[in-house]
């Protein structure tokens, strides 16, 4: 029944495909093959770290079968605000997003583990493929791969994809020069700050004893430490406990989920999960902490792969 669910459940989200392009229809044939991936607020995509994933997975099956490379992403925020290309041209306009009949082949690959796009893309005679996708296909794009060359490969196609806009250089310049390491933890529901993928909400009595723990374990961490320690976290309510309870730096801004904004949310709350990012990837090391009932993240994991900084995951 699970399974039946779950079929039907895609079959629905490709007919929101076709019926949003049945409205963007060209008859203009493309003469070369092109990947365009989208984060368009069709469907919820995910967080940053889920879309750079996507990005990142597509990208590199452009490169082997030397297909042109886009990112249509504008919700709910223009990348390039943040992030603006760097040595490919990848930005391409919502109105250029079109359907043309025969040639275009759309993939519905949100959290689809199953699949191996790259042989899907080969043996397709489409020449535009648009791509809704929060996954890492590296490891099956690149099966012989080690671990490590894995994310030598994700961080160099980062780097050929972006740099840094002024305005994230500007919010990241305060920091500059700065040696420190970074504490991050994923909470979601737990701490009643938003309702996520997750609806769970701990007790009063047992928020209390979570964060007890947790001061604990910051404070070995910190005390181990030859640098400042930075924490990082979807939940507000934890950073103003441990921001007032122990000695560690604090991020200003309030955390939000990338697929949770409402339409009035300023720049300035988009700017804190990217920021986060950067900041986590420039430490000198990274802890992921991890204490029942709390939830992974691999926010913080991409983040080391991108900064190449040392990460490991601490789970008591």
């Amino acid at each position: 029944m699970k399974g039946i669910k779950k079929k039907i459940g895609r079959l629905l989200k490709k007919l929101t495909i076709y019926l949003a392009y049945s409205k963007k229809i060209s008859l203009n044939k493309s003469s070369t093959k092109r990947i365009i991936i989208c984060f368009d607020g069709l469907f919820p995509h995910g967080g940053f770290v889920d879309r750079l994933k996507g990005i990142i997975s597509f990208y590199e099956i452009s490169k082997q079968l030397q297909c042109e490379f886009f990112i249509q992403f504008d919700d709910p925020f223009k990348l390039s605000i943040f992030l603006e290309p760097n040595k490919v041209s990848w930005n391409i306009d919502k109105l250029d997003v079109t359907w043309i009949p025969c040639r275009t082949k759309f993939l519905y690959l949100m959290n689809d583990f199953q699949v191996n796009p790259l042989e899907i893309i080969k043996k397709s005679k489409a020449s535009t493929f648009i791509i809704y996708s929060n996954m890492d296909y590296l490891p099956k794009i690149d099966n012989k791969l080690t671990s490590l060359e894995l994310e030598s490969v994700w961080r160099r196609n980062f780097n050929e994809l972006f740099k840094k806009s002024p305005y994230l250089v500007n919010a990241l310049s305060s920091f500059e020069g700065k040696k420190y390491n970074s504490i991050h933890t994923r909470f979601t529901s737990l701490m009643g700050d938003f309702i996520d993928t997750t609806k769970q909400i701990l007790t009063i009595e047992k928020k209390i004893e979570l964060l007890d723990k947790l001061k604990a374990r910051v404070e070995e961490i910190v005390s181990q430490s030859k640098h400042e320690c930075f924490v990082f976290s979807d939940s507000e309510h934890f950073l103003k406990f441990i921001g007032e309870n122990s000695k560690v730096q604090i991020v200003g801004g309030a955390p939000k989920h990338m697929d949770k904004f409402d339409e009035d949310t300023t720049l300035e709350s988009h700017l804190k999960t990217i920021l986060d990012f950067f900041l986590i990837a420039n430490s000198q090391g990274i802890i992921f902490l991890r204490i029942d009932p709390m939830y992974h993240s691999s926010f913080s994991k991409y983040a080391s792969i991108m900064g190449n900084a040392p990460f490991k995951t601490v789970m008591k």
